[in-house]
């Protein structure tokens, strides 16, 4: 008897999880704010870049991991994307107005009581994608801290319920001053081949493996395309690519306009 309460209880609270997180994206409010992030980011920055959007599927589902350095890093990946997608922010992010607006574009809330792994799966089904911040937090001091599995356990668990997505690194940089410039990178999906053959024998240590490879991929990009040599310490491995020595480095030029460059990873 008390066992069969305590698993209705159980039940009770998974129901009530899976109700608080729902997709509240409405195409009005998403135009609204869509219009909002280009002028705020038209009137912050003179320059802002992109290269290697290629690298993105148009329409079908994926995860892209970025590094979190600044409160313009969502306004730059939702520009950059031109598609629909899912953000999973910190719930410091979705208090007061901010927690009212920004679902509209895809944001809910990274909290281990809900059942984030399940609302995620549930929007790439749909061929959304889907857009972590695996730091968990901003952090304004130039590195790249080490990140959280959340990514990597989405992307495990889309995989072995079928949906073979792609699973994208990507880094975010500024340039601060009066003529300020913003760029944002995309690199060649990662390969997941082998994560995914070990991932049911060892589930938590190929979690930490994905992890650390995510990891490793966004500080190569950073460090290596926008000549950040100290990022390169923070990791005790070496990058598992080398993005300088494949990019056209006259792409990085100081131009009015960039074109995407498609990034040619040598592992």
């Amino acid at each position: 008897m008390e066992e069969g309460r305590l698993n209705s209880l159980r039940l009770n609270m998974s129901a009530k999880a899976t109700k608080i997180l729902i997709d509240r994206k409405n195409w009005l409010g998403a135009t609204f704010l869509n219009v909002v992030n280009e002028i705020v980011l038209r009137y912050k920055f003179r320059q802002i870049q992109v290269i290697g959007r290629n690298n993105l599927p148009d329409h079908e589902p994926f995860i892209l991991v970025s590094n979190h350095g600044s409160r313009f890093d969502g306004l730059m990946v939702q520009r950059a994307l031109k598609r629909k997608a899912n953000y999973m922010v910190s719930p410091n992010e979705l208090k007061g107005l901010q927690g009212f607006t920004l679902p509209w574009v895809g944001a809910f809330p990274a909290n281990p009581r809900l059942d984030i792994t399940g609302f995620a799966l549930e929007t790439l089904k749909k061929g959304e994608g889907l857009v972590v911040f695996p730091e968990g937090n901003v952090f304004y001091d130039g590195q790249i801290h080490p990140f959280k599995f959340g990514a990597a356990r989405i992307a495990l668990k889309a995989y072995q319920n079928g949906m073979p997505l792609k699973v994208v690194p990507a880094a975010i940089d500024y340039e601060w001053g009066p003529a300020a410039k913003a760029r944002i990178v995309f690199g060649e999906p990662i390969e997941m081949d082998e994560y995914v053959k070990r991932y049911q024998s060892d589930p938590s240590g190929v979690m930490k493996n994905l992890s650390d490879s995510l990891h490793r991929e966004v500080l190569a990009l950073k460090s290596e395309l926008f000549g950040h040599e100290k990022d390169k310490y923070i990791s005790a491995d070496k990058p598992v690519r080398n993005w300088a020595k494949s990019l056209p480095m006259d792409a990085l030029k100081e131009t009015s306009s960039l074109p995407e460059v498609r990034l040619q990873a040598r592992v």
